[in-house]
């Protein structure tokens, strides 16, 4: 089949375009303004982790339905056909005679009620313990999840934050090439100065791409953390010294409690599982009590034959009746005997599993212990770091115009001026450094106190 031209152009026209069509597209879609607050909100609703808690909840909470039914009255029906391939005999007066029956159909009801069952109601117990763990781990989800988006978010100010110094120290190094090359041209410079300037302006083009890259990258996880789309475009509104302020002195440990701590409390909810667990594997011990009711109905089948009884033959014609089976209601009585010292080496085994539980909490309270002491160490740490680079960011700016004034009248050299540029970059970075530090260190404290 022959394609027209008109169609051909159209067709290259079209695979030409799509991609500047796309790429508009993208240009067009607003970026979304992240605050802290809103990343960790939109976290908190979007995030896989997140999703995958609230329905291991909705697990659990089958889970407990399902033991309570347990306890409620629960009817059966059956149903039975069986056909003779082969005719059953009987022996009847000193003969053998085949049995006329073809076929039978049984049906009946089945009504039974726990009426003393502990251990059923242990189980029920178990599953509220269940319930609670499953919120619980849940909510260190959250925890968990908040404090890596916080953390992220920190990062990300850190990038773009570096991403500005070293624009503007990419600034002031043009600013002195070009005062270097223009005094050069008119006989006040060397030219080795203004080569020198140069280099040190082309030399930090590279890192200031490299920043720009891992801007891209920071704000790439912190999509995934949220669980935005990737494509989706951000803005991370803010810089870090919005965040100096809130650097403070912290209260002593003896002040701060791990009441809150999440894994201390599915540390103790596991061990009232066990116990639970105990409690059950006792009631195996215990006698169970039920009450039931039956109901059946039989039918048999006939096929037409003859019975040959003493002698003569009987015809038998083809039928087919219903004879009722007769209503039943009792008590069942079930008292374990030889199970019971089974469900003592039960009991032992979990006996020692809550010994190593208590052993395994006291462990992780005082490694708990010691992440709290760090973590306040660091942030004591930083407080002073940020006090200290503050007071050098003033010296290096003090220095640099010094340098740059020295030079601007002939007495100072380039060297100097470069290298009070570079110490003032350093130092702006350096404090930028160690409010992310406390930052950082005060979201991993909070995570070990479990505070949201």
């Amino acid at each position: 089949m022959k394609i027209s031209l008109g169609k051909k152009i159209l067709w290259v026209l079209i695979v030409a375009v799509t991609p500047f069509v796309s790429k508009a597209q993208e240009a067009t879609q607003a970026p979304l303004q992240l605050t802290l607050d809103k990343a960790i909100e939109i976290a908190l609703s979007e995030s896989p982790t997140i999703k995958i808690a609230e329905q291991e909840i909705t697990r659990v909470d089958y889970s407990k339905k399902s033991a309570w039914y347990g306890i409620l009255p629960s009817l059966d029906a059956s149903g039975q056909y069986a056909k003779y391939l082969k005719s059953a005999e009987m022996p009847m007066m000193g003969q053998v005679i085949n049995s006329p029956t073809d076929y039978t159909v049984q049906g009946g009801l089945q009504l039974s009620l726990p009426l003393f069952a502990p251990a059923l109601w242990k189980s029920i117990q178990m599953t509220t313990l269940d319930m609670q763990l499953a919120v619980e781990k849940a909510h260190a989800s959250k925890i968990t999840l908040r404090n890596d988006v916080t953390k992220q978010y920190y990062n990300v100010l850190l990038a773009q934050d570096a991403y500005q110094i070293q624009k503007d120290a990419l600034t002031l190094a043009e600013e002195v090439y070009q005062q270097a090359k223009k005094s050069f041209e008119v006989g006040l410079g060397s030219e080795f100065d203004a080569i020198s300037a140069e280099v040190q302006m082309k030399s930090l083009q590279p890192a200031l791409l490299d920043l720009e890259n891992g801007i891209k990258q920071t704000k790439l996880y912190l999509k995934i953390l949220i669980g935005l789309e990737v494509a989706q475009p951000i803005e991370v509104t803010g810089n870090l010294a919005d965040y100096e302020m809130n650097i403070n002195s912290m209260n002593d440990l003896q002040d701060l409690s791990l009441e809150a701590n999440t894994d201390l409390k599915q540390l103790d909810i596991q061990k009232q599982q066990l116990q639970k667990s105990l409690s059950i594997q006792r009631t195996q011990r215990m006698p169970m009590l039920a009450a039931f009711g039956t109901y059946g109905y039989q039918g048999i089948g006939n096929r037409a034959t003859e019975i040959n009884f003493a002698g003569m033959p009987v015809p038998v014609e083809k039928s087919f009746q219903w004879a009722s089976q007769g209503l039943m209601a009792g008590l069942q009585l079930n008292i374990p005997i030889s199970g019971i010292f089974t469900n003592i080496a039960k009991e032992k085994q979990t006996k020692v599993q809550i010994t190593q539980l208590d052993i395994q909490r006291g462990f992780t309270e005082e490694s708990l212990n010691l992440q709290v002491r760090t973590a306040l160490d660091n942030m004591n740490t930083a407080k002073e770091q940020v006090k200290v680079a503050k007071d050098n960011v003033e010296l290096a700016q003090r220095g640099y115009d010094i340098s740059k004034k020295r030079y601007d009248t002939g007495v100072g050299i380039l060297l100097e001026v470069q290298n009070a540029s570079i110490t003032l970059s350093n130092s702006q970075l350096s404090i930028k450094q160690a409010i992310v530090n406390y930052l950082n260190s005060k979201a991993d404290l909070d995570k070990i106190l479990g505070i949201e």
